[in-house]
């Protein structure tokens, strides 16, 4: 970083106290900027108070709409005195917001340069999600925001490619990461079974589909010839399931996240739909899990082939018959920890990429 940025990272929802993938890579980037001057802005439907974080209480779309205003107010007088600012916006909401703050606040801070920290593509996840009149808006306004911004990233060279594709503009790599401990002091979760895991919160709509799938069509296969494997998930405090294999732990800590993590014998994911890359896939491979998934779920991560963890199946039978060949694989490969560490570093990406703006 040659000169002394200002920076003011915006979020259009909560980051603080991280709940999903998205809250955990926005806030972690902004804690791993390697500067003093720094603030945080964020929309959030409940109070929070934390050093350098501005949270302006918003409770529903239309209450963000007319808040941005005083999110635009914050940010001029953060930035007005400074001929170094970065405004980084975060898109892990709707594109609209990101569009709207800028229209606002554009001519009044020339001399700021304007980041968009993509997620994902989000034309690309509406069009899935939402009706035509979304996605079409979408499409026009991210568009727009690729073309004007100083830099727009994307997460992965898949994301990377699609974006020169679809609108015809270059784009930074700015991969997701994450903000790990040290491997060796995490306390293994030692219960009386043994025990694959998956996680993720069934609000989004991705996860449920792949805990269906586990619940309905993979564990039956597996519970049929080994009847002692148990599936542990995290990330919702209650599912629409009560199994007699089926362990919901709810919403836990990361300290305890990590415990379940380190412990289990295997980390399972069949998701179908995924945009982006996944910050639960990318603590796998952290931990050096050995990772039953389908191709889907690993879709925009760095995949080393030279290591034979990860096996890929999108076929249930298929996906069944890959735990039970696998369930007493060692819980942690140290040569697949230690390269992924080095990968997906949040820190190091974060550091990097400053360097580069």
């Amino acid at each position: 970083m040659k000169k002394k940025y200002n920076f003011v990272l915006v979020n259009f929802f909560r980051v603080t106290n991280p709940y999903s993938g998205a809250s955990e890579v926005s806030y972690n980037f902004f804690k791993n900027i390697p500067s003093k001057n720094k603030k945080l802005i964020q929309f959030s439907n409940i109070q929070q108070k934390e050093k350098q974080v501005e949270t302006i209480i918003a409770k529903s779309k239309i209450d963000k709409v007319l808040k941005i205003f005083k999110m635009v107010n914050i940010t001029e007088q953060l930035c007005k005195n400074n001929n170094n600012s970065v405004v980084i916006l975060e898109g892990a909401s709707w594109v609209g917001y990101t569009l709207l703050f800028y229209l606002l606040v554009k001519k009044k801070l020339k001399n700021s340069k304007f980041i968009y920290h993509s997620h994902n593509i989000e034309f690309l996840l509406r069009k899935k999600k939402n009706g035509f009149l979304i996605s079409i808006l979408t499409k026009y306004f991210e568009k727009y925001i690729c073309k004007k911004f100083d830099i727009f990233t994307t997460v992965s060279n898949i994301d990377k490619k699609k974006i020169k594709e679809i609108y015809g503009t270059k784009s930074l790599l700015l991969p997701n990461g994450i903000n790990f401990p040290d491997i060796k002091k995490v306390q293994k979760k030692k219960l009386k079974f043994e025990y694959i895991f998956f996680c993720g919160s069934i609000d989004y709509l991705p996860n449920k589909e792949a805990l269906d799938i586990l619940i309905k069509q993979i564990m039956p296969l597996v519970i049929k010839k080994n009847p002692s494997i148990k599936l542990v998930v995290s990330g919702s405090r209650n599912i629409p399931y009560k199994e007699s294999y089926l362990n919901n732990i709810g919403f836990v800590s990361k300290k305890e996240f990590y415990s379940y993590l380190k412990g289990a014998s295997l980390f399972v994911n069949p998701m179908k739909t995924a945009f982006g890359s996944q910050v639960k896939m990318i603590s796998a491979l952290v931990f050096g899990k050995t990772i039953i998934a389908s191709k889907t779920a690993i879709s925009g991560l760095d995949i080393n082939n030279k290591f034979s963890k990860i096996h890929i199946a999108n076929n249930p039978k298929i996906f069944s018959e890959l735990i039970l060949k696998n369930i007493s694989a060692k819980k942690i490969n140290i040569s697949n920890s230690q390269f992924y560490q080095k990968k997906y570093s949040l820190k190091k990406i974060t550091s990097d990429f400053i360097n580069k703006i």
